[in-house]
């Protein structure tokens, strides 16, 4: 019997649509943080350039916004201020209206996640009543799929077109007689796990404090701690970050924003953006950043990150408003993230389909 054999040029078209990715338009996010007033001066606990970050983002249309903690000033308020916590809250919601009106429930979504200032500024125990009217104003807004019941409303995971996002609260872990600063821990595994079960080629991680240092400067201020202990548990989760897909990781806390390049113990590279420049008052730029990290760009101007997502690669750019004239202006420079390369899974399965029909050759 005459051998039936399939084009080649159709399996090759089968394997090439196996291990691509799946057409998706472009599409846009923001990505900002430490939103809060300065204390000396804020009557609303809200920054005074926030109503002009807010527009901003407004006029570009993303399909949804990150925001990484320090929305308001908390517990942080001039002395003798009668400014609640709900009112701050409040506030925040009634100043970001331009973007989503929570009245409503129209516009493009926010997703949250707690700084210091919905926590304690001063990193001291948690001030219970402060973390009720966070989750009071917020929780209901994002998704309810947090680690345990007590997180959720505070870290989720959602997935939007080929993007997939995990926030992590990191106010949950409250050791003070033994670490400084008292927060050094996160539901580490239930992130990883996110990652690990996402199919999506984009992956963002989000939470207040950086892991590495990038700012320089000052006092260390990343997440895990400054001793033996915290390098080993940030190795470690910077590894699981990037063994699972994560390729990027918005944070803030310090007010300015630096982007940075690191890689791991695997090879994974992992930029993480410090947005925190967002309205509270501006941060320096030093030097002296954590070994490894290689600083890609700074800025200290008000301002966010657009990010848009194509089907080949990740695009940043970053807006910065001039206090001076309150106009715009983009940085040359842009940050580049790579599609991964072809999974495992999908060249698997394109080995699987082949064999599949030279079996069906040799029979026929």
């Amino acid at each position: 019997m005459k051998r039936k054999r399939i084009p080649r040029f159709l399996v090759s078209v089968t394997v090439a649509l196996l291990c691509a990715p799946a057409l998706q338009a472009d599409w846009s996010f923001v990505m900002l943080g430490d939103t809060r007033g300065a204390r000396s001066t804020t009557t609303t606990g809200v920054s005074t350039e926030l109503p002009a970050i807010a527009a901003k983002i407004a006029s570009l249309n993303p399909e949804l916004v990150l925001v990484a903690g320090d929305l308001c000033n908390g517990n942080d308020v001039p002395s003798g201020s009668t400014l609640s916590y709900a009112e701050q809250f409040a506030n925040w919601k009634t100043t970001m209206a331009p973007v989503y009106n929570y009245s409503t429930g129209t516009g493009i979504p926010i997703y949250t996640v707690r700084g210091n200032h919905e926590n304690n500024d001063s990193e001291g125990p948690p001030i219970v009543e402060l973390k009720q009217a966070y989750a009071d104003a917020f929780s209901g807004y994002v998704p309810a799929n947090g680690p345990d019941s007590a997180q959720q409303g505070f870290s989720y995971s959602f997935t939007h077109n080929n993007l997939t996002v995990v926030a992590a609260d990191q106010y949950f872990f409250y050791n003070q007689p033994s670490r400084p600063a008292g927060y050094h821990d996160l539901s580490r595994d239930w992130v990883a796990k996110q990652f690990q079960e996402s199919s999506s080629p984009y992956k963002v991680f989000m939470a207040h404090v950086p892991i590495f240092m990038t700012e320089g400067g000052g006092e260390p201020e990343h997440f895990f701690g400054d001793d033996a202990a915290g390098d080993a548990t940030r190795a470690t989760f910077w590894n699981d970050l990037g063994a699972s897909g994560a390729q990027l990781y918005v944070t803030g806390h310090i007010h300015n924003e630096t982007v940075a390049s690191t890689t791991n113990a695997y090879g994974d590279t992992i930029i993480q953006v410090l947005a925190g420049n967002g309205g509270a008052p501006l941060d320096p730029v030093g030097t002296g950043q954590d070994p490894g990290v290689d600083l890609l760009y700074t800025s200290t101007q008000y301002g966010f990150s657009l990010a848009t997502v194509r089907a080949d690669a990740m695009m940043i750019q970053y807006y910065s408003l001039d206090t001076t004239d309150n106009s715009w202006s983009v940085a040359a420079y842009t940050t580049l993230i790579p599609i991964p390369e072809p999974s495992s899974a999908g060249l698997l399965a394109a080995a699987i389909l082949t064999a599949v029909h030279r079996r069906k050759w040799r029979r026929s």
